[in-house]
């Protein structure tokens, strides 16, 4: 596969699994906002040393990087010949970090379990933070062999790591860290995995990407699940220990029919889509894998080869991908079933134009919000909601102009370095409030009225937890989430969650007012305060309360043990 379609596939892949906050981060794909580092100090220092948990020993080359999404500031650091790092000239804020290294388990700053989400570091101009120190431990390894039905070796066959994980919301198998391709004899290696329990999955796309083949061979290999399964519901899952290697897990590959797809994509005029990448994106089993990519011909024409069983999502875009919000798309869902599928026609639809103004709660001027970016995010988490997403930059005089697709979207603002901080306050259409139930945006349908407001005046919700014999309690996660259950869900501003800093206090920023349920917890799965039944399951032993319009206040916690 080109590097051009592995890009693109790649920022598909991720505008669909990036879980949402409250208020969300921009989305990886989208450009950033320019950064002017002369707006605030950077002068704080964070060091410390990296370690191989298991025997103590420094290790060199480490990489630790250190980001702040608030500030959108991403720095690296790479340890000396004793395992130190130094980060400097940072900005105050509060910061993640992260430290990786080869084949030990990647950690971030204050994790404590496998797949936590780490502890913030909250540093001050000026401030130097000694003894921030990681020990890695070693990850661990995953060996075997894949055949095919005869037990002959295959190679190239691709070999996956898999555990299911909260994505937007929902809980769906997922590839976690390398993946691997059997050699000549079929032999593969996974490494660096984090201790838990996986699924090992293989699979064998040879000349899936082949533009043309006059073949009739349509004998192939689904995905295969370890033992011997294509079925993931009678997959055996392999515990991993802290770096454990399990050897021998060997599968044979299940034969099946394979098909071509092929059709003609064309624009909303009836024109070929010229020099559109044609995608498979398959929905089986998991968010959203990309099962196959070729290029539209210049007469429209498209043929993807060798595609297995299962339900996909056919979709036409130009080749600069998801930055390109002016583009037209063409998408169908398409199942799979081992026949040969032809003569698809799928046609693109022109992205609609939204305008609009941004008005700055207390400003006098439309010049305050200079600076910030819109983007937009799709209302729903569908597996078929892959639209590209809209960006927009607000002009001096405060108007906008975003180009999206069809689909009910959500307009949200990114707060860049060099641009004041602010959420949304609300969203309205010719008057009407749709800040949190979307635009509804029609196919050759342009949309003006739209009238944004933000506010710099954010609310802030910090303080500490203690435990039961109220003893301080410096591990814990803070849930706080809106008492209207019609508030939880995908991309909600009602949800957030804290972690506790250095000093063992959290701070929850920019949720809307309301009345809230807030409650500490020893442990929550990433991407868990998506699940509305998680929320529902933890409501009973939450601590009411309710936040104004940009309220800072004090909340103590005291821990619940999750279940």
């Amino acid at each position: 596969m080109s590097r051009v379609f592995s890009a693109f596939l790649a920022a598909v892949f991720w505008s669909v699994v990036c879980a949402a906050q409250a208020p969300p981060p921009l989305p990886p794909g989208f450009p950033a906002p320019p950064r002017d580092i002369s707006a605030q100090p950077s002068t704080a220092i964070i060091r410390g040393h990296v370690f191989d948990a298991a025997t103590g020993q420094p290790l060199r080359k480490a990489q630790v990087r250190a980001i702040s999404p608030e500030i959108r500031e991403n720095r690296l650091s790479t340890t000396d010949n004793n395992g130190a790092y130094e980060i400097k000239e940072l900005p105050a804020g509060r910061y993640q970090l992260n430290a990786s290294k080869g084949s030990f388990v990647q950690l971030q700053y204050g994790q404590t379990r496998p797949f936590e989400a780490g502890k913030p570091l909250q540093i001050s101009n000026g401030q130097t933070i000694e003894k921030v120190d990681f020990s890695l431990p070693r990850g661990g390894v995953i060996t075997g062999r894949i055949v095919d039905e005869t037990g002959e070796a295959t190679a190239d066959v691709q070999v996956m790591a898999m555990r299911y994980q909260y994505i937007q919301g929902r809980r769906q198998l997922t590839p976690v860290g390398r993946q691997s391709t059997t050699n000549d004899i079929g032999e593969f290696r996974i490494f660096a995995l984090p201790p838990g329990q996986y699924y090992i999955s293989a699979t064998l796309r040879s000349g899936i990407n082949v533009l043309d083949t006059a073949s009739t061979d349509r004998a192939g290999y689904a995905p295969t699940y370890f033992p011997n399964t294509p079925n993931v519901a009678e997959a055996q899952r392999v515990t991993v220990a802290v770096g454990q290697t399990l050897s021998d897990l060997n599968i044979a590959l299940s034969p099946t029919r394979l098909a071509r797809v092929s059709g003609t994509a064309v624009d909303s005029e009836g024109k070929p889509l010229v020099s559109a990448i044609i995608l498979m994106i398959q929905t089986t089993g998991f968010s959203a894998a990309a099962a196959g990519a070729n290029q539209v011909r210049p007469d429209g024409s498209f043929s993807i080869a060798n595609v297995s069983p299962g339900d996909y999502i056919l979709r036409a875009q130009g080749p600069t991908g998801l930055a390109a919000a002016g583009a037209e798309v063409a998408q169908a869902n398409v199942t799979v079933a081992g026949e040969d599928i032809n003569g698809l026609r799928i046609t693109g639809v022109k992205p609609s134009t939204v305008t609009g103004r941004v008005v700055v709660a207390g400003a006098d001027t439309p010049g305050a919000a200079r600076g910030l970016q819109l983007f937009a995010l799709p209302a729903s988490n569908e597996f078929g909601i892959l639209t590209s997403p809209g960006i927009g930059r607000i002009n001096d005089d405060g108007t906008f102009e975003m180009k999206l697709q069809p689909g009910r979207q959500l307009i949200r603002q990114n707060s860049g370095p060099g641009s004041p901080q602010m959420a949304i306050k609300a969203v309205r259409l010719n008057g009407v409030d749709v800040t949190d139930g979307g635009i509804d945006v029609r196919a050759n349908e342009d949309i003006s009225g739209v009238e944004l407001e933000l506010t710099s005046t954010l609310s802030d919700v910090s303080g500490s937890v203690a435990g039961a014999r109220n003893e301080p309690v410096k591990d814990f996660t803070v849930v706080m989430f809106a008492r209207d259950r019609q508030r939880w869900g995908f991309a909600s501003r009602y949800v957030n969650m804290g972690r506790p800093d250095q000093d063992g206090k959290y701070k929850v920023r920019g949720l809307p007012p309301g009345e809230y349920y807030a409650i500490a917890l020893d442990y929550i799965e990433p991407g868990e305060v998506q699940d509305p039944e998680f929320l529902d399951r933890i409501k009973d032993r939450a601590t009411e309360f309710s936040l104004g319009d940009g309220e800072a206040r004090g909340l103590d916690l005291k821990l619940v043990a999750a279940t």
